[in-house]
């Protein structure tokens, strides 16, 4: 257990929104709740809807394992991207990423002063995801994306994920962060992509979405896992696979588009 009280390390959701279905759980990984004291879970997201109940609004963050209270920053950052997302298809403004993104780095810093600590302390990537409930005239959805750093947005294929958003992990230091929140709102990336009909996305921070890179052994397994929604215990077992050096905490809420 960690030193001080934390979130609960396992955090799972099973949801019907209109037409969508929704499986979501975040675990702390192997190598953090091995350790002693044991690190709380640093990944987070939040589930959400705006007022007409026309979209499912998703965020998932990644606090970095260097940044003291990373799990502070995670969580009020999920908490801050729905929460403004909201505010703005309920009052008709466009979606702006950096706009949504500034948001949520103002209250990280805010919340990181409240609790004595420092900006640098709670550093985070992040993603966040709107989803119209309703597929159009075609059968599919066009789903509003944006994200900082290595968190993910993933479209299953045949063969198994096609990734949609989020920085790959290149060279030699491919695990080290050049940009996160609350310092870098304005490099976030946004786009707008057309799901077909019977889509099913994935959006994950990379303790999961590195498996579901090409040619990784388990992108196909968690394709034939979750071609159709499972219970969400087999879903909270499925994120919480153990596999040698995957150690990181895992996230991932997927949305299945009838």
């Amino acid at each position: 257990m960690p030193d001080e009280p934390a979130l609960a390390g396992i955090a799972a959701d099973a949801a019907t929104v209109g037409e969508l279905i929704v499986r979501a759980a975040s675990l702390v990984g192997p190598g953090h709740r091995c350790e002693e004291p044991a690190v709380p879970r640093q990944d987070a997201y939040r589930l959400g809807r705006n007022t007409l109940k026309s979209h499912l609004i998703v965020a998932v963050a990644d606090g970095m394992s260097d940044s003291k209270r990373s799990h502070l920053g995670a969580n009020v950052a999920v908490t801050a991207l729905v929460g403004r997302i909201r505010s703005d298809l309920d009052s008709g403004t466009p979606l702006c990423a950096p706009e949504v993104f500034l948001d949520a780095a103002r209250q990280m810093a805010g919340s990181a002063r409240q609790h004595g600590a420092e900006e640098d302390d709670v550093r985070a990537a992040a993603l966040v995801a709107v989803i119209p409930v309703q597929p159009d005239a075609r059968g599919g959805r066009t789903v509003w994306l944006a994200a900082l750093a290595d968190v993910g947005g993933w479209l299953r294929t045949a063969e198994g994920w096609r990734r949609l958003i989020g920085a790959r992990k290149d060279g030699l230091d491919a695990g080290r962060l050049a940009e996160f929140l609350p310092f870098h709102p304005d490099r976030v990336t946004s786009i707008t992509t057309e799901l077909p009909p019977g889509a099913v996305l994935a959006l994950a921070t990379d303790g999961l979405g590195d498996a579901l890179e090409p040619g990784d052994a388990l992108a196909s397994w968690f394709a034939r896992r979750w071609e159709a929604p499972p219970p969400v215990a087999d879903f909270l077992r499925d994120v919480g696979f153990e596999a040698a050096g995957r150690l990181d905490d895992r996230t991932a809420v997927v949305v299945w588009c009838p």
